[in-house]
């Protein structure tokens, strides 16, 4: 998630349909107008700069087509009390250049948008600063304003999702599930089915006194006018809790989903070649993932592109790793000038982690067979003669 950008949108919609994409730092990214902009197309041209987190309108009353949007990607909508007035729109799009009316009302929308999120923008930066979380603060940002969590709730959560992954990581590694951190994942289970629990039986209550309300506000036409505001937030409550309903229930699968994969590779890890995952053989890839994997001597490597390669990289492994597994066939040049055996994935079927890959033995060594292990042995050892002398 992290490395999507976060934007904001703003919408005029109409025969002709405007938007203006905008970053999270306020900064113009794009403006487009169109008499074919329906909303498939509108989603599929935004998409592409990033993750609309914030959707803005100049109509106090919000448009369908800004409504539609918005509940299809999960952003928030920012609509005005009031239509804002050209004056307005004029005053905060006169340092911009645009093609027409239609885009100038998008990027007084966008605008608008980002001018009512920019104090919660800057008191999460405060606190990214403050705190050092700077690795997870767009993260941050997506929670807060999308789900109207506090800051703190938001770091809570990305960073239990995090030990959640630490935990599945150490299985991995050490080839066994101790029963501190079964516990824990145990626990996180349990916590999340009492929570959907109590959210559900909350929500039924919150269901029931609105038909109540709504059924004593017959006929009673000033009372009904009065009653609305509470009526409005047990709704917009009722939404919230939904949401995070759902969001518990997805969590809680994933958690079970992760427990059944790894408790059945860990059951039948003797059949299994343990991979350790490398993006690159590049120098700041391997330094970054190696104090997670500590590669040793017999390790085999999953790389995804092992052409972008530093020559410092290659001779801390040329006494540690003999096979690379590699989902992008290496060239012949490379393949010629490194000291490893390259197994392409295409016939492997290989179960995949954040930092650790698994291949089933017998499978394998199938494929290891159709390669010419002597020759490479030989040609290597010639070569280094050849620098010898």
């Amino acid at each position: 998630m992290e490395n999507k950008k976060l934007l904001i949108a703003g919408i005029d919609p109409g025969i002709t349909t405007a938007y203006a994409v905008l970053d999270i730092e306020g900064n113009l990214l794009h403006l487009n107008s169109s008499k074919q902009l329906d909303l498939n197309l509108l989603i599929s041209e935004i998409i592409n700069f990033g993750k609309v987190v914030s959707v803005g309108t100049d109509k106090a009353k919000v448009p369908s087509l800004v409504e539609a949007f918005a509940t299809k990607l999960g952003a928030k909508i920012v609509n005005p009390q009031e239509d804002l007035k050209v004056d307005e729109k004029r005053k905060m799009t006169s340092n911009f250049d645009f093609n027409d009316e239609h885009q100038g009302d998008a990027l007084a929308s966008a605008l608008f948008a980002y001018k009512e999120a920019k104090a919660l923008l800057n008191k999460i930066d405060l606190f990214v600063n403050e705190n050092k979380k700077q690795n997870i603060s767009m993260r941050i940002k997506e929670l807060v304003i999308i789900k109207k969590i506090s800051i703190k709730n938001a770091v809570s959560i990305i960073e239990d999702k995090n030990e959640e992954e630490k935990i599945i990581e150490k299985v991995i590694v050490e080839r066994k599930l101790n029963e501190g951190d079964f516990l824990k994942l145990y626990n996180k289970l349990k916590k999340y089915e009492a929570e959907i629990k109590l959210v559900k039986i909350h929500n039924s209550k919150l269901k029931n006194e609105i038909t109540h309300l709504e059924k004593s506000q017959i006929n009673l036409e000033k009372p009904k006018i009065y009653n609305r505001v509470p009526i409005d937030f047990r709704e917009k409550r009722i939404r919230f809790l939904e949401n995070l309903l759902n969001s518990k229930e997805k969590n809680m699968e994933n958690l079970k989903s992760l427990i059944r994969k790894y408790n059945n590779i860990l059951s039948n890890i003797n059949d299994f070649f343990i991979l350790k995952k490398l993006d690159t053989l590049g120098l700041n890839e391997f330094n970054f993932k190696n104090k997670i994997l500590n590669v040793q001597r017999n390790d085999m490597l999953l790389v995804d592109d092992p052409n972008i390669a530093s020559s410092r990289v290659i001779d801390l492994l040329k006494d540690k790793i003999f096979v690379i597994i590699c989902k992008k066939q290496v060239t012949k040049k490379i393949e010629n000038s490194m000291p490893f055996v390259f197994v392409t994935t295409k016939n492997l079927k290989i179960e995949e982690d954040k930092y650790f890959g698994f291949v089933e033995k017998k499978q394998f060594e199938m494929e290891k067979n159709k390669i010419d292990w002597v020759r490479k042995i030989v040609d290597d050892y010639k070569k280094e003669k050849e620098q010898l002398i």
